[in-house]
């Protein structure tokens, strides 16, 4: 196997610039459905077809709630809701790659040459047809539904999909030299780095997405409240799984105020004077915690995004 070392740009500090993908209004979210590929595709959301030409994105408008996605035969359900920080991201129904670059910005006496070389990673590709490992400081994504949440991976975007990556930034006084991330459509990315290295035009990723049905869902943990032994814990859990449950059906205006009041502060204060309430006398192993701590663990990696697939 032949290896490329690809030389990572190190661009000088100025100016620094970036905008957004999705906007949010009321109850409702918009979002590009982005479609990077030589080809139109058609999509349909909630029965309703849209045509996406090659190379190109169509923004579409979601209510709060439950919604179908329908893309080349498969389908999936998903759940539209707010966040408490990050509101844009896109939809990739082809599933196509996308690259989270780390570009790192340096002036006189600034380095970060270590971490540079920490979170290089190595992928094997195509170059003129033939196989070669190349080295890049990147991430590849192809997640149906890709958020600007740093919490989804490992960072957030500073410039998006159709933001253009600058060659200097402005930065404040600092020891090490700055990063920034910009998510790239794969077709840009390698014209990207194509720039200084003319070979890598030809350069070809693999691509090897799940099933829409063997996506990760997220579901209302199915807990038995009768093994829950301290009675107001088990009030507690048996509304709060009604509620989760009930919000799934919901849309618009009636989700959100379910989802705010499910979130609310209200909320976590009776749940936390039931804590106390589930003692070590009349719960002895726990078992209203331990419910919580399931409750928690199904929707904790959630919080933060807008769209989640679910049944």
């Amino acid at each position: 196997m032949k290896r490329f070392k690809y030389s990572m740009l190190l661009a000088c500090s100025i100016s620094l610039v970036g905008c957004f993908e999705s906007s949010t209004s009321g109850d409702a979210i918009s979002r590009l459905i982005d479609n990077p590929t030589d080809k139109e595709i058609k999509v349909s959301i909630d029965g309703n077809e849209l045509v996406i030409p090659a190379k190109s994105s169509v923004k579409h408008t979601f209510e709060y709630g439950k919604h179908q996605l329908t893309y080349n035969g498969q389908s999936l359900n998903f759940i539209v809701k707010p966040t408490k920080s990050y509101n844009d991201g896109f939809i990739n129904p082809t599933q196509s790659n996308y690259y989270m670059y780390q570009a790192y910005y340096s002036t006189k006496g600034q380095t970060r040459h270590n971490e540079m070389l920490k979170n290089v990673k190595t992928f094997q590709v195509t170059i003129n047809g033939e196989p070669w490992d190349i080295e890049l400081p990147v991430n590849i994504i192809n997640d149906v539904f890709i958020e600007r949440y740093y919490g989804k991976y490992g960072v957030a975007w500073s410039y998006g999909i159709n933001d253009k990556l600058p060659d200097q930034i402005n930065v404040e006084k600092s020891t090490s030299a700055p990063i920034r991330y910009k998510l790239f459509r794969e077709a840009d990315f390698i014209e990207y780095l194509a720039k200084t290295d003319e070979e890598l035009k030809t350069l070809q990723f693999p691509n090897q997405p799940k099933k829409y049905a063997d996506l990760t869902k997220h579901i209302v943990p199915n807990i038995n409240i009768a093994d829950i032994k301290c009675d107001e814990g088990r009030e507690f859990v048996k509304q709060h799984l009604a509620d989760w449950n009930n919000l799934f059906t919901l849309k618009g205006e009636e989700f959100t105020k379910l989802h705010n009041q499910i979130i609310s502060t209200d909320t976590y204060k009776k749940r936390n004077n039931t804590d106390n309430k589930c003692t070590e006398e009349n719960d002895p192993n726990y078992t209203y915690r331990l419910a919580i701590r399931e409750i928690d663990s199904a929707f904790r990696d959630v919080e933060q995004v807008n769209l989640l697939i679910n049944e």
